[in-house]
């Protein structure tokens, strides 16, 4: 399985890449935790030049890390 990391909007979203399909998990702003929502995939995928920027894992880290520090999730 392949990922991809996506910041839509200000929400980080993970694109796991399956041989069959693809899952989309995007962060829960109340928990924390990463939940599959399909809503991104339009986004991503039909609408790149929206407000969605392909980011590297390392750079997905460090955003995710900010934002579960802004919100209390440590």
């Amino acid at each position: 399985m392949k990922k991809k990391f996506y910041i839509c909007g200000m929400r980080p979203v993970i694109v796991e890449i399956h041989k069959t399909h693809r899952n989309y998990l995007a962060m829960n702003w109340e928990t924390g935790i990463f939940e599959q929502n399909f809503r991104y995939s339009h986004q991503i995928n039909y609408d790149p030049e929206g407000d969605v920027e392909e980011v590297s894992e390392q750079e997905f880290n460090a955003y995710v890390e900010k934002l579960k520090k802004e919100g209390g999730f440590d």
